[in-house]
C-alpha cells in the first residue's frame, strides 16, 4: 500500500474521533484528500463516510453542511463490464444534507439545495430545490428572501 494512500486513510479515520464538527473535522477530511475548499466555514457531522479509495473526486464548496450518518461514494460497478467506474461529487454553496444520507452516484448538488433525511441521491440536484426520498425526488423549490 502507497504512503499518500495511508495518509488518506489515517486522516479519513481520525474525522471520525470527537472533535468540533465545523472546522477541525472538515481539515482533517481535507488532509485526507477531499476537496473542501473553506473548512472553516464547512460542517461535517459526526460518522460521515467519505469514499476512502477516490477521496478527491469529491468537492466540498464553502458553507455545506453534512449532518450526521451522510455517506458520499465515488466508485460505482458498472453491469455491464464489471469493473469499477470512477466519478465526481460536487456538493456547491450552502447546500444541506440531512442525517444518514447516501450520494451514490456522480452528481451535482446545487447550491442552496437541501436534501432530506434517509435520502438516496442518484441525480443531480439544481440550486435552491429540496429534495427527498429513495431515490431523492424533487419536493419544492426553496423561497428566498
Amino acid at each position: 500500500m502507497k504512503l499518500s494512500r495511508i495518509r488518506k486513510l489515517i486522516f479519513l479515520h481520525l474525522q471520525h474521533l470527537p472533535m468540533k464538527s465545523r472546522g477541525w473535522r472538515a481539515t482533517c477530511c481535507k488532509w485526507g484528500g477531499v476537496n473542501v475548499l473553506c473548512p472553516q466555514r464547512t460542517f461535517v457531522g459526526e460518522n460521515v463516510t467519505f469514499d476512502t479509495n477516490f477521496p478527491e473526486d469529491i468537492t466540498l464548496e464553502e458553507g455545506v453542511r453534512l449532518t450526521t450518518g451522510v455517506c458520499i461514494v465515488t466508485h460505482f460497478m458498472n453491469p455491464k463490464t464489471g469493473k469499477y467506474d470512477r466519478g465526481k461529487v460536487l456538493i456547491k454553496k450552502k447546500a444541506y444534507l440531512g442525517m444518514h444520507t447516501l450520494v451514490v452516484k456522480p452528481v451535482t448538488i446545487g447550491e442552496g439545495a437541501i436534501v432530506g433525511a434517509g435520502s438516496v441521491v442518484t441525480k443531480d440536484i439544481p440550486d435552491y430545490e429540496v429534495w427527498a426520498g429513495n431515490p431523492a425526488r424533487f419536493i419544492k423549490k426553496r423561497e428566498l428572501e
